[in-house]
């Protein structure tokens, strides 16, 4: 009986090791998979020497941009696949000039195969026209 419970014990000794082998397995290829922040610089076709940039989040599936003076812009949803990113939101209150409220949008779509790079920003309420900025963006085409 006593040789019984002494192989029972080291059975499950070596049991209880081979699962925390295991689990911690499981959790190094769970943060190996877990993905960056991604941020892409893109340059516009249309002005030689001007850049714009997105952030790009697969985890939370986001998309934000980055102001002129580096602020981050606010993540929007995007809708992602293995060939594009796309946005397209509408921010309900924001100040679309100096003390007058009202709703802005903005809409994208990044090519993950060619690297091609597209926003667009319109102040809906406003008689301004919306502006596009275009480009190939640095990053874009590489795996992640």
């Amino acid at each position: 009986m006593a040789a019984y419970i002494r192989d029972f014990q080291a059975g499950t000794s070596t049991h209880f090791l081979r699962n925390v082998a295991l689990v911690t397995a499981l959790f190094a290829l769970a943060s190996a998979a877990h993905a960056e922040v991604v941020t892409l610089l893109c340059q516009v076709e249309a002005q030689p020497g001007s850049t714009f940039t997105l952030k790009v989040d697969y985890d939370r599936k986001t998309v934000a941009d980055e102001h002129y003076n580096s602020t981050p812009g606010t993540a929007v949803p995007a809708t992602i696949t293995e060939s594009e990113v796309t946005w397209d939101h509408i921010n309900e209150h924001v100040e679309v000039f100096e003390g007058n409220w009202g709703r802005f949008q903005f809409a994208g779509s990044l090519n993950r195969l060619s690297g091609q790079g597209r926003v667009t920003y319109w102040r809906m309420d406003t008689s301004q026209p919306s502006w596009s900025l275009s480009g190939p963006c640095r990053r874009a085409t590489q795996k992640f």
